[in-house]
């Protein structure tokens, strides 16, 4: 059968006979796969009552529980599971973990980006800096200098002072 090149969606057939049947399931694909938000990646084993929709991505130790490849993609579509090769660059929600992954050869939590580039210079890439606040009273003046000091020095190793 003529499939889409990226997702592999079937494609209907000059002449095909239940043009229906294609193009539904073609739906369907789609209805899983764009903007995917997974149940869970840790499922040891398909859940016995999945509800119509849900979508996990198999872990790999559950590999031969699922009957799919570690890092596929279980579709529930009502009366069994399709599974799905993910493709590279493919974003999935994981709302049990309420994380973002990436698909570049496995899953992985590259998201949100761990900092950024702007204008050739990498900004917000650090680990956030813990700056204590002045306290006290009486030594006003240092205690103000020394968190700026800090705030200073927190914002240059981010990347937004130099």
């Amino acid at each position: 059968m003529p499939q889409t090149d990226r997702l592999a969606l079937p494609l209907i057939a000059a002449g095909q006979a239940q043009k229906d049947v294609t193009h539904n399931e073609a739906l369907a694909r789609l209805d899983h796969l764009v903007a995917l938000a997974v149940v869970s990646r840790s499922a040891a084993a398909p859940p016995a009552a999945p509800a119509t929709g849900d979508v996990h991505i198999v872990p790999a130790a559950a590999a031969a529980a699922w009957g799919a490849a570690a890092g596929s993609l279980m579709a529930w579509q009502g009366n069994g599971w399709l599974a799905v090769t993910p493709l590279p660059g493919q974003v999935a929600l994981v709302r049990d973990e309420a994380i973002m992954l990436v698909h570049n050869g496995s899953w992985q939590p590259l998201w949100p980006v761990a900092g950024l580039s702007i204008g050739g210079r990498a900004v917000l890439a650090a680990a956030p800096a813990s700056v204590a606040p002045a306290s006290g009273g009486s030594v006003v003046d240092a205690q103000a200098r020394a968190v700026l000091g800090a705030l200073i020095a927190a914002l240059q190793a981010q990347g937004v002072l130099v």
